[in-house]
C-alpha cells in the first residue's frame, strides 16, 4: 500500500507541475540590431586634448547586434534573472589634417579609429505587487539592480607615421534598472521601456530603451513571436578622479528592430 501511495502521489504533483508550467515560468529570448550614432567627446592623458567623437575622429552611424534573455517565476522574494549583450563597435577615418594629443602622443595627420564598447547586462529584479492584478494584466512594472560589464577598447592609429594608442575599456559598473510593460487590451501589441541608471560625483551612466512589440500569427504551439521595433539611447559620462585618466561625455543612441520569442 505503501508503494502504491507514492507512485500515486508522485503521479498527481508531476501532472500538477505539467499543467502549470506555463503559469508558473515564463520565458523569452530575442534578437536584433541598433544602429547608434556616436557623439560627444573624450579626453586622456594630462595634456590630452578634448575629442570629438565625430568632427576629429570621423566616427559616423553603425549596425551593431544585441542578444537578451529573460525568466520570470512568482515565487515571492526570489528575483526573475535577466541577460543582455549589446554589441557595439564603431571604426571611422579622421580628416587629412589633424592636431590633437591623445595620451601624451600628438596626431596630425589622418587617424584610423577603432572603438569597442561591448556590453554584458546582469539584471535581477521584482515586479511590484498588486499592479498586474489590480490592472487586470495590462500593465507590469519591474524594479531590480543591473550589472554592466563592458569588455572593449579605444585605438587610434595615424596612418603616416607609426604612432599609436590603444586604452581597454574593460570594467563593471552597478546600475538601477526600472522597467515597465503595456499589454494593450484585444490588440496584438505590447510597449516596453526599461532604464538603468548610476551617478557619483561627475561621473553617470544611463542607458533607456523604450519598443513596441507587435505578436506575429505564426501557428506554432506554445511560443509566441513578435518583432520589435524601437529606440535606445545610452549616455556615458567618466570623469578623471574615477578613471586612469580618461575622461568622457559621450552618447550613443538610435533605432532598433528585432524579434522575440516568448515560451
Amino acid at each position: 500500500m505503501k508503494k502504491i501511495s507514492k507512485i500515486a502521489l508522485a503521479t498527481i504533483i508531476t501532472s500538477t507541475i505539467s499543467a502549470n508550467a506555463g503559469v508558473i515560468l515564463d520565458a523569452e529570448v530575442g534578437a536584433g540590431v541598433w544602429n547608434s550614432s556616436p557623439s560627444g567627446t573624450i579626453h586622456y592623458g594630462d595634456n590630452g586634448s578634448n575629442i570629438d567623437l565625430e568632427n576629429d575622429l570621423g566616427l559616423e552611424s553603425n549596425s551593431n547586434t544585441y542578444l537578451y534573455a529573460y525568466f520570470e517565476h512568482f515565487i515571492p522574494l526570489i528575483p526573475n534573472a535577466r541577460v543582455e549583450q549589446q554589441k557595439l563597435k564603431i571604426s571611422g577615418t579622421s580628416k587629412p589634417i589633424t592636431s590633437l594629443t591623445f595620451n601624451g602622443n600628438k596626431y596630425e595627420t589622418k587617424i584610423n579609429t577603432d572603438l569597442d564598447l561591448t556590453q554584458n547586462d546582469f539584471t535581477v529584479y521584482w515586479g511590484i505587487p498588486g499592479i498586474n492584478l489590480f490592472t487586470a494584466g495590462i500593465l507590469d512594472v519591474n524594479f531590480g539592480i543591473n550589472l554592466k560589464q563592458f569588455q572593449g577598447h579605444i585605438q587610434l592609429d595615424e596612418t603616416l607615421t607609426d604612432t599609436s594608442d590603444k586604452v581597454d575599456l574593460d570594467f563593471f559598473v552597478p546600475m538601477g534598472y526600472l522597467a515597465a510593460v503595456v499589454d494593450v487590451p484585444i490588440l496584438p501589441i505590447k510597449f516596453n521601456a526599461n532604464y538603468k541608471t548610476i551617478s557619483y560625483k561627475d561621473s553617470a551612466l544611463r542607458d533607456i530603451m523604450a519598443k513596441v512589440s507587435l505578436e506575429l500569427p505564426l501557428p506554432i504551439p506554445l511560443i509566441d513571436f513578435s518583432i520589435d521595433v524601437g529606440y535606445k539611447k545610452q549616455t556615458l559620462s567618466i570623469s578623471k578622479d574615477l578613471s586612469d585618466n580618461l575622461n568622457t561625455d559621450i552618447k550613443f543612441e538610435g533605432p532598433f528592430v528585432g524579434l522575440n520569442a516568448k515560451f
